[in-house]
C-alpha cells in the first residue's frame, strides 16, 4: 500500500512540471487525468483472477508490473507515451488496491476490520507525500518529473522478498479448503446480492469522483491558481496532509464502534467543509492565507481519509469470498468511472466558473449528496460476520 501510495501520488505532484514540459493547458492536463481512469478495466480482469487463482498470486503479479510501468512513465517522450505508461501503472495499482482491501476483510476479526483498513489507508496516504518531497527536491531541474518517476521503479529489487513473505489471506484459504466452487458473474448480481452490489457501485462512482477531483489538484491549485511557490505549496500540503492522517484512526474507530454509515457520513461532511475552504473560497493574503489553506486541507484530508477507510470496510463486507475479488474489480471500475466523470467535469467547468478551484468545489458539492442518498440504501455491516457461502445455484 505504501508503494502504491507513492506511485499514485506522483501524477498530481508533477502535474505543473509535466504541463510545462509538454506545453499543456489546464484543460489538457485535466483531460489527461480523465483518460487515466480507463486503466481500471485491468482491475476488473485481475480481480476476477484473484477469485480463481488466489489473492497472493494476483497481488504478486501487480507488484511485479508496477516498477516497469513507472520506468516507462519516466522515459515518456510526449503526452501519448506518458498516457500509455500511466494506463499500465494505474491499471495495476487500482487492482492492487482492490485486492488488498479484500485481503484485509478476509484476514482480520470483525471488530478490527475498519481499523485495519484505516492502517492500510494511513500507509497509502502517508507515502503520497513522498512524491511531493521528491518534486520539491528536484524542482529546479527541467527533468524533475522524470526523476520522480524513475525512483518509483527501484522497488523492483524487493520482489523476491515479497514473494517469500506474502501469505494467502486466512479467510480465502479457509473457503478454498472447504471446497467452495468458483463463482460466475451471475453470483455477483444474484437476487440476494443485487441491491447491495449495484448500490455500492453507484456510491463508489460518486465518492471516488469527489475524492479524485479534490485530491488531484492539491498541488496544482495552490501553484497555478493561487501563485504559491512550489516549495511553499509542498510545505503546506505536508503540514495539512500530516495532520489529516488522524482521520484514518478516528474514522476506523468510529466505524468499528458506531457503524459504517454514521462514520462515513461524518467523514464526508468534514471533507465537504475542507473542499469548500481550500478550493471554493479566496484565501486572505499573506500568512493568514496559508493558515486558511492549511486548516481547510486538514478538514479535507481528515474527513476524506475517514470516509475512504470506512467505505472500503463497508464495501468489502457486503459480498461473500467467492465473488469478493471480482466485486473489488467492479468497484475499481466504478471508482475510475467516477474519476473520469469528475475530471471531465472539472475540465469542462474550469473556464465557465473561473478556474480549476471553483470547478473542483462544484463537482465535489454535487457528488457528495448523491453518494449520501445511495448509502442510505446499503445495510449496516458492522455487527454482521462475513458471509462465506453463495446462494444455491450461483456458482459456475
Amino acid at each position: 500500500m505504501a508503494y502504491w501510495g507513492y506511485v499514485s501520488g506522483i501524477h498530481g505532484s508533477v502535474a505543473p512540471l509535466l504541463a510545462r514540459s509538454f506545453s499543456l493547458s489546464d484543460g489538457q492536463v485535466a483531460a489527461l487525468f480523465s483518460w487515466i481512469g480507463a486503466a481500471s478495466l485491468a482491475a476488473l480482469a485481475i480481480g476476477r483472477a484473484a477469485d480463481r487463482v488466489g489473492r497472493r498470486r494476483a497481488l504478486l503479479g501487480c507488484a511485479a508490473g508496477l516498477p516497469f510501468a513507472a520506468g516507462a512513465s519516466a522515459l515518456a517522450a510526449g503526452p501519448a507515451s506518458y498516457l500509455a505508461a500511466q494506463l499500465a501503472a494505474y491499471g495495476l495499482g487500482t487492482a492492487l488496491l482492490a485486492i488488498v482491501t479484500v485481503c484485509i476483510a478476509e484476514d482480520l476479526p470483525a471488530g478490527e476490520r475498519a481499523r485495519g483498513h484505516a492502517r492500510a489507508g494511513l500507509a497509502l496516504a502517508a507515502s503520497t507525500a513522498l512524491p511531493l518531497l521528491a518534486t520539491a527536491a528536484f524542482a529546479d531541474r527541467p527533468d524533475a518529473w522524470r526523476i520522480v518517476w524513475a525512483l518509483a521503479a527501484l522497488p523492483v529489487v524487493a520482489l523476491p522478498w515479497l514473494a517469500r513473505a506474502l501469505p494467502e489471506p486466512r479467510g480465502f484459504a479457509a473457503v478454498r479448503a472447504a471446497g467452495a466452487p468458483h463463482a460466475g458473474l451471475r453470483a455477483l448480481f444474484a437476487p440476494a446480492h443485487r441491491r447491495a452490489a449495484t448500490t455500492a457501485l453507484g456510491a463508489v462512482v460518486a465518492i471516488q469522483g469527489a475524492e479524485a477531483a479534490a485530491r488531484a489538484w492539491l498541488f496544482y491549485h495552490p501553484v497555478r491558481s493561487l501563485g504559491l511557490a512550489p516549495r511553499t505549496a509542498t510545505a503546506l500540503l505536508i503540514a495539512g496532509g500530516t495532520l489529516g492522517l488522524a482521520g484514518f484512526r478516528v474514522g476506523g474507530w468510529l466505524a468499528d464502534t458506531y457503524g459504517r454509515r454514521p462514520a462515513l457520513l461524518a467523514g464526508s461532511a468534514l471533507f465537504a467543509v475542507g473542499v469548500a475552504g481550500f478550493y471554493g473560497a479566496t484565501p486572505p493574503a499573506g500568512a493568514a492565507g496559508l493558515v486558511w489553506l492549511t486548516a481547510s486541507l486538514v478538514a479535507l484530508a481528515g474527513g476524506g481519509n475517514a470516509a475512504l477507510a470506512t467505505f472500503r470496510a463497508h464495501a468489502s463486507e457486503l459480498l461473500p469470498p467467492p465473488v469478493r475479488g471480482t466485486f473489488g474489480g467492479f468497484l475499481a471500475v466504478g471508482g475510475a468511472l467516477g474519476f473520469c466523470l469528475a475530471m471531465s467535469a472539472v475540465a469542462a467547468l474550469a473556464g465557465p466558473v473561473g478556474g480549476i478551484g471553483h470547478a473542483v468545489a462544484c463537482v465535489v458539492l454535487v457528488a457528495l449528496p448523491t453518494a449520501a442518498l445511495l448509502l442510505r440504501r446499503l445495510p449496516e455491516t458492522r455487527p454482521t460476520p462475513l458471509v462465506a457461502t453463495l446462494p444455491v445455484g450461483s456458482a459456475s
